[in-house]
């Protein structure tokens, strides 16, 4: 049987709470994200400025309807290579 594969989309608000699970679920997450109410407003504003900066994408990588992944690309003007835009790729989390 073949195994199902993953999906990977742009995030929308709604995948939100469990983008911010999946950061808080790694020994480095766990020692500075919090999933509690107090600070998802604080989640909810960076998620409105990612999606305000036309430099910025944030994407979920999906299983079914699961969110598995999460990866926020920038792109960054440069210098280099006769002003070329370099591509960079961070905050990469995946369910452990």
């Amino acid at each position: 049987m073949k195994k199902p594969s993953p999906r990977i989309r742009r995030a929308v608000r709604g995948d939100l709470p469990a983008i911010v699970a999946l950061l808080a679920d790694d020994p480095l997450g766990r020692a500075r994200e919090r999933t509690d109410a107090r600070v998802a407003a604080a989640y909810a504003r960076a998620f409105r400025r990612i999606q305000a900066d036309r430099d910025s994408e944030l994407w979920v990588a999906c299983l079914g309807r699961e969110i598995i992944g999460t990866l926020q690309v920038t792109y960054v003007p440069n210098l280099t290579l006769q002003g070329t835009t370099r591509e960079q790729t961070e905050t990469i989390s995946l369910t452990t």
